[in-house]
């Protein structure tokens, strides 16, 4: 699910444009990427909230805390993967 997240959240294009046409198409990019984070995001959470119906690990565990911090992690790092690589292509 988040390696869609590392789409650049910017496009450039070869001529300019003034800055609120710049905004606008800024926006509608940025618009769906926000909205496709939330969906996955949820996504997420249910998919957790069924290992966790299915495995009934006591919640207080090492061992299931450990795992929530795990997948945490994993979404972090996803979030900073799109946000790297939008300063990427900036960069370029």
């Amino acid at each position: 699910m988040m390696v869609k997240w590392r789409d650049s959240l910017f496009d450039r294009r070869m001529k300019p444009f003034p800055p609120d046409e710049l905004e606008q198409n800024h926006q509608s990019l940025v618009g769906p990427k926000l909205e496709d984070i939330k969906v996955h995001g949820k996504e997420i959470q249910r998919l957790l909230k069924v290992t966790q119906e299915n495995i009934k690990p006591d919640k207080k565990a090492q061992a299931w805390l450990s795992y929530v911090d795990y997948v945490n992690g994993l979404v972090i790092e996803g979030i900073t993967d799109g946000i790297s690589g939008s300063m990427r292509y900036l960069a370029d």
